[in-house]
Order: structure tokens, then sequence, then C-alpha cells
């Protein structure tokens, strides 16, 4: 069975989930609300998780060049483009950018034969007819939640870089910034993100997937309120139950998406099958590293896994924690062993034993609104990738947050005065 993401009226839909079954019998149609949704949605994808038909969109942009973006984005297992009364001309434009079938919905609603733009001069060719699909019900064409939010997935190769402490204030600093922020806990096992917010222990994920309901109807109960602005979803009550949660992660993920302005994943510290949903299905995966010897190991390690596991390196950003913020910037040791060349670079400074202090104590919010070196880097590089992901809220500490410039107490000491 295939997975055929549509993008088309709501008035259309059963004709274009025949459409698609008259392609491929197996095919299971997926509806996107927008072309926007649909673009992000294989973007978040792996790499032919998804067949993509595109249907008379009606919404201000022409059908072929959605389609035509869509071959040229890349991900999308096959290309279709469905349209009423497909022209010569239409079908020519469509084999020069490489969609691979045009469909005149009007001919498969009048029984006649399929059409290609595989022609010498861009002309249909005649196909046998395909065998008419079984009516299409409703229930077999369930609809895609277009994300509300950016994904950010935070992973390492070894323990101990500081990712939990990361997820936490980063999550504090989108809060204070006006966004709906979830910390979703996805070391599944052993996982304590929500002690950070000084919370007891966060919702059982065990419980949410054992529930009958789909998790897209369901996120708004996952979540536990950590502070104002944050939730926290995660781990599992009894480490035993991580297998149960696992292979549903990146529905998980989704779902949450659709309810947050931002997810921000911390995940274990092995690339266990939960932590290789989230890579794959992130907007941003970010490695967490530090200064430690053999941290570039650790990091080639983990990065040549996410690009075996289909994450363009484009997706792909490294975050040096516990920098010296006095320290002259040199370029990045180790970047060409870890397969992380044109990976953009983030630096997060080390706080020092008030930070520690105050996480323990569950006041990442507290940590996040006094600033200072860590809270203030950690803003600074969530800014820039929300920026890249053009999700930066309209707020003024955010837009200050992804200037660029010295990442230094005293550079960011200078943009709080400015700023009051």
């Amino acid at each position: 069975m295939s997975d055929w993401l549509i993008v088309c009226p709501q008035e259309r839909r059963e004709d274009l989930a025949r459409a698609a079954k008259g392609v491929d019998r197996g095919a299971r149609p997926l509806f996107v609300g927008s072309a926007d949704a649909l673009r992000r949605t294989v973007a978040g994808s792996a790499p032919g998780e998804f067949c993509v038909m595109v249907g008379p969109v009606g919404e201000g942009v022409s059908d072929v060049n959605l389609a035509a973006a869509v071959v040229r984005d890349g991900g999308a297992q096959r290309v279709v483009l469905a349209s009423d009364g497909a022209s010569g001309s239409l079908r020519s434009r469509a084999s020069r950018a490489g969609i691979e079938q045009v469909i005149d919905l009007s001919e498969l609603a009048g029984g006649g034969a399929g059409v290609s733009p595989d022609g010498e001069d861009g002309g249909p060719v005649a196909c046998a007819p395909a065998p008419s699909p079984p009516p299409c019900e409703k229930a077999d064409v369930p609809e895609v939640v277009p994300r509300r939010g950016a994904v950010i997935a935070l992973c390492s190769g070894r323990g101990g870089v500081g990712k939990t402490s990361v997820a936490a204030v980063a999550c504090a600093q989108a809060a204070s910034w006006g966004m709906r922020a979830c910390l979703l806990d996805l070391d599944l096992s052993c996982g304590n993100a929500h002690s950070l917010f000084g919370v007891s222990r966060g919702p059982d994920l065990a419980r949410a997937v054992g529930s009958s309901e789909p998790l897209a109807q369901t996120a708004h109960r996952l979540a536990r309120a950590a502070s104002p602005g944050v939730s926290v979803v995660g781990p599992c009550e009894r480490p035993e139950d991580a297998e149960l949660v696992a292979p549903r992660a990146s529905e998980l993920i989704e779902a949450l998406a659709s309810e947050f302005d931002l997810v921000v994943v911390d995940s274990s510290t092995t690339f266990t099958d939960a932590v290789a949903q989230a890579t794959q299905t992130a907007d941003r995966l970010v490695l967490v590293s530090d200064a430690r010897r053999g941290s570039v190991a650790s990091l080639a390690r983990a990065s040549g896994l996410a690009v075996r596991l289909g994450v363009a390196r484009t997706r792909i950003a490294r975050l040096e924690n516990r920098t010296d913020p006095r320290a002259r910037r040199e370029p990045v040791a180790g970047r060409a062993e870890v397969g992380l060349e044109v990976a953009r670079v983030l630096r997060v400074s080390e706080g020092g034993p008030e930070v520690d202090e105050l996480l323990g104590a569950g006041q990442a919010s507290d940590l996040a609104e006094m600033g200072g070196p860590f809270a203030d880097s950690v803003a600074a590089a969530l800014a820039q990738l929300l920026l890249e992901l053009g999700r930066l809220p309209e707020c003024e500490r955010a837009r200050r947050a992804a200037q660029p410039g010295p990442r230094g107490w005293r550079g960011l000491l200078r943009m709080r005065g400015e700023a009051s």
C-alpha cells in the first residue's frame, strides 16, 4: 500500500481519491489542506515515503507549478498532476518539469483512457483504461493535519553534553516570545526533562499510545503544563513500556506539531527507533556536542547514521555546548570528519554553577527570564533556527536574539541594554 498525499478542494476529494486508485490500486489517499502544507509534509518526511497527486488547487497557485515545485523539492516517490481538461501544452510543460503523469479528470469521469506526458511532442499517449476502482468510502481517505509549529530534535552521540538543559531553556525562551512550546521527552525509559520545570513526572506516553483514539485527536490531552507557555510530554512511567511507544513516535510528533507553535524533542543518548523517527520527522536536527575528548568521533557516528536514515544534510545543524564566550572564534575543528561541512554551527556558552543549580531546582523558566551567557546564547541559537524555518515570532526580543553579532557576554549585555 502506498500513501498518496493529495491537495485539492474539499468537494473534489472523492474524484481525486478515485484518480489515485486508478494510478495505483494500492493507494491510500491522504488529504492536506493547502499547497504549503503539502510541501512541508513532503519536506518533513523520509525520501520516498509519499507519492503526491496535485489536483485543481483553486487557491491562487497554478496546479502545474505546484506539482513542478514538489518535483524540484525532491523527496516524493511519484508526482502526478490531475487536471480538468488537460491540454497538450499542459502535458508538455508537465513533461519538461519532470511530472510523471497527467490525468484528465474529465476523461477519467467519462471512462476514457488515461494519459501520460511521454509523447515525443509532449502530447498525450493513450494507455489502457485503468480498472475501475471500488467506490471510495470516507473512511479510506483520512486527512493529514498540517503542522502548526516547527519541530526541532536534539540528538547527540554521547551522554552528558547538556542536551536536555538546552531543550528545556529553548522551550522557556520560546514561551517568553509568545509561542506555545512543547518539550517532548523521547528518552522513553529514563528521561527526566520534566524535572527541569519542577514537574514531578510527565504524562505517561504508554497510556496515551494505548488509547483507542487517534493521537491526532488526543494531542491536546497528552501534554502537561509545566510553566506559562510550556508543556511537557513523556516519557514512559515504566521503562519496559518504551517499546510500545517507539513505533508511533513520528505520529506523536506530528500530532503535537498540529497543536503547538514549537515542539522541541529531547532524545536518548542512543539512536533508538523513536529517536530515528524524530530525526526523520523534524524540521531541523540539531546534533549537540561539547569540547570533551571524543566529541568529534561521537558526532561522526551520529551524523553518519542520520544521513543513512535519509535526513538531508541541509536539515542538520551542529550545536557546540559549554563554549567559552571570551574565546576567539576559530573554524570548527572536525567539521569535515563528521560530514557536516556545510552545516550551520550554533554555540551555547558555559553558564557556570548557577545554571546547574537553577535547572536542578526545576527553574528553567526563571533561568530563561534572568538571562546570562547560557540562557541568552540558547535564545540566539533557537532564534536562528526559527528564522531559517520562517517561524520566528513577531516579537522584538525574538528578532534581537536572531540578529548576527558577537555572542560574548559583553555583546549580549550591550544588546540587552539597548532593549531596555
